[in-house]
């Protein structure tokens, strides 16, 4: 079976990397809400201001909600680390390599730090519950940017090189007329 020597271009950016680009999107977000916390802030808000009433404190005992991230540190690192990730994301789409392989350094280490936030926040019971969504994103990610077309997108180098080689290419066919002689 003869396999020709270079692919078909992609004129179209392939669904497995609009699949890594959604899902690095959602594993973003899934970190800042892990991160900050929001829900156990509120937790022990309410805790505190219910803090005598005799049923609603009984209750609240109950649950074991640790501490999140402290919020100094927090904050910081979000902005700081918010441009650079949404460069990340959109460069995903634009075909940039660079991309590519910081997605592949970023994936794994945003799923780490919030199964780490999750269990410190949460506690061990939710972290298995959670862990298997941030696996199963952790791998869209990686398994989008290394299928057959998300190697092919990257390699090369997105849509625009293509679609100027096909402009040159339609310029080049496109004959002119010839002059007559007079």
């Amino acid at each position: 079976m003869n396999r020709p020597t270079s692919p078909v271009p992609l004129y179209d950016k392939p669904h497995a990397v609009d699949l890594a680009q959604v899902m690095m999107v959602f594993q973003y977000f899934m970190l800042v809400s892990v991160s900050i916390g929001i829900g156990p802030r509120i937790f022990n808000w309410f805790k505190d201001e219910t803090a005598e009433v005799p049923v609603l404190s009984d209750l609240e005992g109950a649950f074991d909600i640790g501490s999140s991230y402290p919020i100094a540190i927090v904050l910081p690192a979000l902005v700081v680390l918010t441009v650079p990730y949404v460069f990340m994301v959109l460069d995903i789409g634009y075909g940039l390599r660079w991309a590519r392989i910081a997605a592949f350094i970023v994936a794994p280490v945003n799923t780490a730090i919030g199964l780490i936030g999750v269990v410190r926040t949460y506690g061990d019971i939710v972290a298995i519950v959670v862990a298997p969504i941030w696996l199963l994103v952790a791998l869209c990610i990686i398994g989008g940017l290394a299928s057959r077309n998300g190697r092919q997108w990257f390699r090369q180098g997105g849509w625009e090189p293509w679609y100027l080689r096909y402009e040159m290419d339609q310029i080049r066919t496109r004959r002119r007329p010839r002059r007559r002689r007079r």
